[in-house]
């Protein structure tokens, strides 16, 4: 058996209603087939693939270059464009796979099957890892989508929509003549290297260029603020090794940070100002844009243990510079410099920092931990090979190195939390021990406060919970973290003006950053203003069909007829909201027999769902089963139980005697 473990590129490709296609005309869609497969053996030769197999309407292929697999899909959609009827949908991912004899297989494939199945008719959905290797290419465009939890995925993918620009002759060659060409050498593959307490390795800076370009639409576009309000733009790495990107990168994360404990300082948070990462735009197009008044840029020299900072303050309506300097230090004076950028700024913007009682940040830490801290930090925002356990590793050892540094303990627990789903498994237990030694370090964290918030939560002991969200917002009141998932604790709750208006607030912050817009939705949804929430999901373009779950699948129910859910639910990506939305219209139409089928096809694929069951039944008139799957729910801890209280899908519920128990069961606060 021929076996071997590689880095590569893996494209999968299907056809879109071809099911439907095959059920009216069978010999047309044979045809449209045998088209699909040689227009794309044709592509995938030109660009240097390699073609592993078809699968019904779907092909896999693999490329050693990732340039190649994106050229290869914008070649392929370009070409289906003059064939009727080929709608194709496009994923790539670049992972480490195993080829065996004339197969492959690994999480790669999985993830490149899962994007396909999420990209638009006619569009191609790719990784973070493609994104980052392709940013700099003229011919290769690209445009954030959001962060998903892709099934049977741990850690959430960062999507990515590519559009490739063909010259015309090879527009012309990939649509009508499907030619062969001959083979030439790939270009090397860069490699990332990891070493314990030195820099990353060379290919680091292009994996760096990963974050979001600005959406055309953004809440706080073009808007004069009328309070004290700031961005900090991504430090420029001046060293001459590239490896030390994250060191800027996390400086100016750590004084995002710094700045939300200002009083009556607004500062955009760091996914919206680090969207212009290594662009050129005009600082004062840039603060119009973010609706700031003032900028904070500057530049970050690292050559062993000394360190150079150079830092300007600019006001954004005429561009003039409010304060500048220069810090020539070593690196353990790395804490005071930051806290002199800190005072000078808020000097320059007539702000009165906190009490001398009450630090910004930890200041005895040791620096080794800290520049640990940072590497793991960095794999901590993007999504790529192993970019957890990488996370993890340096976490763990900035811990072993100074086990007094708060933020590695917060920033483990995160991670370690992210891979549960309910409160009794053992991790679980594990990332509330470090979120709580997180916090033992540091009282003035947030980001800590918060996060005990929510595993209180998740335990279902809201009470707590509550003084925990409470002190997080007086800690950190412009924090985005803070404030959405203060904004996600008040949903559960009912209060629904407060849920939406920290919603908004997080949203102004930091509009490009999806997770905040993701709870913004939620707020309007449970509020059950559906018409806001609807309306909000598609002016983002975050349709239902890219984005499936319980909250998307039921505000589509709700905006539209049976006839139309049904096809949009048909395209689910997620087989496990398909079979409930699919089983709730066929309900709606009449279907009983058709609707208790898929009901059971829901149970007997996904036991473990006991919440999604739940409201399936509730959906479809069966109470009393629905009140059983709850009380298993209740029973496993089920994360998605603490939305009991709001969930509109349980309101013929809640006159139940048996619902009303499990209710008090739950004790959510009045």
């Amino acid at each position: 058996m021929s076996q071997s473990r590689q880095l590569a590129a893996i494209m999968f490709t299907d056809i879109a209603g071809y099911t439907s296609l095959m059920e009216k005309d069978e010999k047309k869609a044979i045809e449209l087939l045998k088209t699909n497969r040689d227009l794309q053996k044709s592509n995938i030769e030109k660009y240097r693939g390699r073609w592993i197999k078809e699968m019904g309407d779907g092909v896999l292929a693999s490329f050693s270059t990732v340039t190649d697999a994106v050229m290869c899909a914008g070649a392929i959609q370009k070409a289906a464009e003059n064939i009727p009827d080929l709608k194709l949908r496009i994923g790539i991912h670049l992972g480490e796979v195993v080829f065996e004899n004339n197969d492959v297989f690994g999480d790669g494939v999985n993830i490149a099957s899962r994007l396909q199945a999420l990209a638009p008719v006619g569009g191609i959905f790719v990784s973070e890892a493609i994104y980052k290797n392709v940013i700099n290419k003229k011919e290769i465009s690209s445009e954030f989508i959001r962060e998903e939890i892709l099934k049977n995925v741990s850690a959430s993918v960062k999507i990515y929509e590519v559009k490739v620009e063909l010259n015309q002759n090879l527009q012309n060659e990939s649509s009508t003549n499907f030619k062969k060409t001959s083979r030439v050498t790939p270009a090397a593959r860069k490699k990332i290297g990891l070493s314990i307490g030195v820099v990353l390795a060379v290919g680091f800076l292009i994996l760096y260029f990963l974050f979001l370009k600005p959406k055309q639409v953004s809440p706080t576009s073009n808007i004069a603020s009328t309070e004290k309000s700031i961005a900090v733009l991504p430090f420029v790495n001046m060293s001459n090794d590239p490896q030390q990107e994250y060191f800027s990168d996390g400086l100016s994360e750590e004084l995002i940070n710094m700045f939300t404990k200002i009083p009556g300082l607004k500062v955009i948070g760091r996914t919206s100002s680090f969207a212009y990462k290594g662009k050129n735009e005009d600082l004062r197009t840039i603060g119009q844009k973010l609706g700031v008044q003032y900028l904070l840029e500057g530049s970050v020299r690292k050559s062993g243990n000394k360190i150079r900072i150079t830092t300007q303050l600019i006001k954004t309506d005429d561009g003039t510079h409010l304060w500048s300097e220069t810090f020539d230090k070593e690196m353990t004076d790395i804490f005071k410099v930051q806290d002199q950028i800190s005072t000078s700024v808020s000097g320059a913007l007539r702000l009165t920092l906190l009490a001398p009682d009450k630090p910004l940040h930890q200041t005895n830490v040791n620096t080794d931990a800290y520049n640990d801290f940072l590497q793991g930090k960095y794999y901590y925002e993007i999504y790529g090979l192993n970019s957890d356990q990488n996370a993890m590793k340096y976490f763990k050892e900035a811990i072993a190195k100074d086990s007094t540094f708060s933020l590695p303990w917060t920033y483990l627990s995160m991670i370690i939390w992210r891979g549960t789903t309910n409160a009794n498994q053992p991790e679980f237990k594990e990332a509330k021990e470090a979120s709580l030694r997180a916090l033992e370090l540091d009282p003035s964290s947030g980001i800590a406060t918060i996060n005990i918030a929510e595993l209180l939560d998740n335990e279902y002991d809201f009470q707590n919970a509550l003084k925990k969200i409470e002190q997080a917002l007086k800690l950190e009141p412009e924090n985005p973290y803070v404030l959405r998932n203060a904004a996600r604790f008040y949903t559960l709750l009912g209060r629904k003006d407060e849920s939406i208006k920290l919603g908004k607030k997080a949203m102004e912050i930091d509009p490009i950053q999806t997770t905040s817009l993701f709870y913004l939705i939620r707020a309007y949804y449970y509020a059950e203003y559906y018409k806001e929430a609807y309306d909000l999901n598609k002016k983002y373009n975050m349709s239902p069909v890219q984005n499936s779950d319980l909250v998307t699948t039921d505000l589509f129910l709700q905006m539209n007829s049976p006839e139309e859910s049904l096809k949009i639910i048909e395209s689910f990506a997620d087989s496990l909201f398909q079979l409930y939305g699919k089983a709730i219209v066929n309900f709606k139409s009449g279907k009983k027999k058709d609707s208790n089928e898929l009901l059971n096809q829901l149970i007997k694929k996904y036991p473990e769902s006991e919440y999604v069951i739940a409201a399936a039944y509730a959906r479809t008139g069966m109470i009393d089963k629905a009140i059983d799957w709850l009380e298993k729910a209740y029973k496993s801890r089920n994360r998605d139980l603490t939305y009991l209280n709001v969930e509109p899908a349980f309101k013929d519920l809640r006159n139940n005697i048996r619902f009303q128990k499990l209710l008090q069961r739950m004790n959510f606060p009045k």
